[in-house]
């Protein structure tokens, strides 16, 4: 089966999206992150189905991870198409301190085909960001990035007036 294209990978990051599992109410425990998952279909159904996560380290709360996968159902493996991070440089096994390395700040991982073709992960390249700078802003720049339908957005993953996020509805 033929892996994915890099038009085919830009469309699937911007195309429609809407809620089909609502995220937990809450960040829930799980080892030494707090972590919450989410379904997401594009909004005609006809694409496959886009797994959401999103993960805080609890001893050091920069290090996050929001992130979109797709799983086509289609026969390919499913591909990580997204990921919108915060600092954890230390992630640079063995590379020593590198401060101009995207993972000593705030980062984003977008699926490339060059990295599929390769046989490294789809999102292996980062770019240093100034579009967030803690994990309710990259998750506000996520559910534009990836198009959620605004309705979703309000009753899933706004921020409230304590500029923390609020995963309910109502």
């Amino acid at each position: 089966m033929a892996s994915f294209t890099q038009a085919e990978i830009d469309a699937l990051i911007i195309y429609p999206k809407e809620v089909t599992e609502a995220p937990s109410r809450s960040l829930r425990k799980e080892g030494a992150h707090l972590r919450n998952d989410s379904k997401f279909v594009a909004t005609d159904k006809t694409k496959g189905i886009f797994a959401v996560f999103i993960r805080k380290s609890i001893d050091f709360p920069e290090n996050f991870s929001v992130g979109l996968v797709y799983n086509a159902n289609d026969g390919r493996p499913e591909i990580k198409l997204l990921r919108c991070n915060g600092k954890h440089g230390v992630y640079n096994k063995g590379t020593g301190f590198d401060p101009s390395h995207p993972h000593w700040d705030f980062h984003i991982h977008r699926a490339t085909e060059e990295a599929l073709e390769s046989g490294a992960a789809a999102e292996k390249n980062a770019t240093a960001t100034t579009e967030f700078a803690s994990l309710e802003e990259a998750v506000q720049y996520f559910v534009k990035a990836v198009n959620l339908d605004s309705k979703d957005v309000v009753k899933h993953f706004r921020v409230n007036s304590q500029a923390n996020l609020d995963f309910g509805g109502d």
